[in-house]
């Protein structure tokens, strides 16, 4: 395994202000969490083999000085297109005037996972559907009513700006509902406007399931269920943590999509590599009439974590954190 820099920063919206700066000589440990990045270091930094080799780096704070012709691999961590434009940039600056053995994770491409890009970047995928997104910048209620209404698709999900987990995103059914938004000050720093499609199946629940792109090969992660329209990882305490029959058809399904479900839709997660062209990334989605569609597909989901809960319910989990670990480290030490 090369040297690697694992690079990380603030976004447009964090305040970075260092009083002091580094140089990167050795290992350089830096615990500060930022918004919209791929959290991987964790892991990265407690595995021996890869942690000897691994340097991380925040923009801005840390200087890297490097012995001339050193051979070194950079890793992008920042993963938020719409949140941390700045950043990225600022990391392909360095890319470029380190040259790199090797980049992973090419800002350039992590643009193309924005959230009013991404239905672009994945058109026309046989098997795939991806919702109509587009990005806007109302200024007052007036302002936001009218962009509603020139996106014109009822339901519609309106979502802020470079947040993620579900904070400050609504499902309005239809125009009278905006009105629970006019006293709030989220939908005036940015917001995006989702085509809603209704993915409940027979019973009523909706599901997520998580896939993991490494190296252009898919890992299935997880598949949560919920009764709520916005499924999160934080959600399965709704519902999943009362009822283990859904616990145990998450195993299943799991097994079942390892085994089988990867291969019926080896082409479509193929194009998507092939497409968005980024090394590690996540795609979420549901699977309705047999197709792909598409949540969100990026480089900031968390995928390496520990189990869920207190308890071993969510123990079935474990494989498949492995699988996506191991997967990873191979990435890093054959690079």
């Amino acid at each position: 395994m090369k040297t690697t820099l694992f690079l990380l920063g603030a976004s447009d919206n964090e305040a970075q202000s260092p009083s002091t700066r580094e140089r990167v000589r050795g290992g350089v440990q830096v615990t500060t969490d930022f918004a919209g990045v791929l959290p991987i270091l964790p892991y990265v930094m407690s595995d021996p083999t890869m942690s000897a080799k691994s340097h991380t780096v925040v923009v801005g704070v840390h200087e890297i000085e490097l012995a001339r012709n050193a051979q070194v691999n950079l890793f992008n961590l920042v993963g938020d297109a719409d949140s941390s434009a700045a950043m990225l940039h600022n990391i392909e600056a360095i890319a470029g005037r380190i040259k790199p053995a090797r980049l992973f994770n090419p800002p350039r491409h992590v643009f193309r996972t924005s959230r009013s890009r991404l239905p672009q970047t994945l058109a026309d995928i046989p098997g795939c559907i991806v919702p109509r997104v587009e990005a806007a910048n109302p200024g007052n209620y007036a302002e936001l009513r009218t962009v509603c209404r020139e996106f014109g698709a009822w339901p519609m999900i309106v979502r802020a700006r470079g947040f993620h987990g579900g904070e400050h995103m609504v499902l309005l059914a239809e125009e009278a509902q905006l009105g629970s938004l006019e006293g709030q000050a989220w939908p005036y720093g940015g917001i995006f406007l989702i085509q809603y499609i209704d993915a409940r199946n027979e019973q009523g629940l909706n599901h997520k399931i998580r896939v993991v792109m490494v190296d252009g090969v898919p890992y299935v992660r997880h598949c949560i269920y919920s009764d709520q329209w916005a499924v999160h990882t934080s959600g399965r305490s709704i519902l999943m943590d009362r009822d283990r029959s859904l616990c145990r058809r998450e195993e299943q399904f799991l097994a079942s999509f390892r085994d089988r479900g990867l291969g019926e839709y080896a082409a479509v997660f193929r194009e998507i590599y092939q497409r968005i062209g980024l090394d590690v990334f996540g795609i979420d989605f549901a699977l309705v009439d047999g197709q792909i569609l598409i949540f969100e597909a990026n480089a900031c989901m968390s995928f390496v974590g520990a189990r869920y809960g207190s308890d071993d319910r969510y123990q079935y989990l474990d494989n498949y954190v492995r699988d996506v670990r191991r997967a990873l480290k191979k990435l890093l030490v054959k690079a």
